[in-house]
């Protein structure tokens, strides 16, 4: 009976109204929703416009993004701009060179998949119009090939063999473009000449530590260092090809003004400049000179020290040596008037 009666109670309290109390408020339900918020409106300072912007107005969009610190959109942004000049007709609407000015500080950048697509744009580029701006890509190449990473100065040796292709001899014969990158060979190559004579060296010739030869990840940077510098060797020492002469020639040479600078230089008469790095040599027989002069003893036996390694080294120390002797193998030391540095004591000049 319990039981029974406690059922019919609760029954009761399904239709019992509530006595309310005075000031006190009703108890809100379970599933009770506020609804006295109020809504705000979201506006825009500038609205989205219908046009989407222009080829040229992208173009500079992507450009910009180069400089982004994100590798992802350096990239992406060099991807773009290499499908832009890929096109035909190409579509660079900034020019070669704003595009370089953006372009090459990416050459030793950090990620490799950016200097990969940087190599691709560049080489998309016309080449007449790298070579008015060979010196300013010198700098961010050799600043490539002498970086402390072994990834990018593999990269780096891409970057040389392009701006070879594309300027050809306008490379060596430019400002500081013929001593300058040969130091940065010897240098990566660990091929050095002691500035001062050694009782310990044998002949004169040391070689620095070359810590990435021989190991499984970077045994392929010496022999490649050593091609593309049989290739730059190859472009600047290559015989010239001579002028026709006709008689009249014996009158029009000593009544015009010559177009080079220094066209006296052979005749020795004056001090060679004291920056020989920086200086230009256009001609063969100058860049033989300081080759013969700086960097051969070192090369040749480096090359035959790489010869005895054989395997891959062997073979591209072959192909170097060959490019040596093709390119010095009729070069005669002629010495200069002023190489004698006493000839001159006792006179004014």
């Amino acid at each position: 009976m319990g039981s029974s009666d406690r059922k019919k109670k609760e029954k009761k309290k399904d239709f019992q109204k509530p006595k309310l109390k005075v000031g006190k408020a009703k108890p809100k339900a379970s599933n009770f929703t506020d609804t006295s918020f109020k809504s705000k409106s979201i506006v825009l300072q500038q609205q989205l416009s219908e046009t989407a912007p222009d080829a040229v107005e992208r173009f500079k969009h992507q450009l910009s993004l180069t400089s982004s610190r994100t590798d992802t959109q350096r990239r992406d942004a060099l991807s773009y701009l290499t499908g832009q000049l890929s096109t035909n007709p190409p579509t660079n609407p900034v020019g070669t060179s704003t595009l370089l000015q953006k372009v090459l500080p990416l050459m030793p950048d950090s990620s490799r998949s950016v200097r990969s697509q940087l190599l691709k744009l560049l080489q998309q580029l016309p080449a007449e119009e790298v070579r008015p701006h060979l010196q300013k890509a010198m700098l961010y190449i050799r600043g490539a090939m002498t970086h402390l990473s072994q990834d990018i100065k593999d990269d780096g040796l891409n970057y040389m063999e392009w701006i070879l292709d594309a300027a050809g001899e306008t490379v060596v014969v430019s400002p500081g473009c013929w001593v300058k990158p040969l130091k940065d060979f010897m240098s990566v190559l660990g091929w050095t000449l002691p500035t001062t004579p050694s009782t310990a060296a044998k002949g004169g010739w040391t070689t620095a530590p070359r810590t990435t030869f021989g190991s499984k990840q970077f045994g392929h940077s010496f022999p490649r260092q050593m091609t593309v510098l049989a290739k730059f060797l190859e472009l600047g020492l290559k015989p010239e090809s001579p002028d026709p002469w006709t008689p009249n020639d014996w009158v029009s040479g000593m009544s015009t003004v010559s177009r080079t600078p220094d066209p006296f230089g052979y005749l020795g008469l004056f001090k060679p400049p004291r920056d020989e790095d920086s200086e230009i040599y256009r001609n063969r027989e100058d860049r033989q000179e300081i080759l013969a002069r700086r960097f051969i003893d070192a090369i040749e036996a480096g090359v035959d020290m790489a010869k005895k390694e054989g395997g891959a080294a062997g073979r591209a120390a072959a192909v170097l040596d060959k490019a040596l002797t093709d390119g010095m193998g009729d070069y005669e030391r002629a010495l200069r008037v002023d190489d004698d540095e006493g000839m001159w004591a006792g006179y004014i000049m």
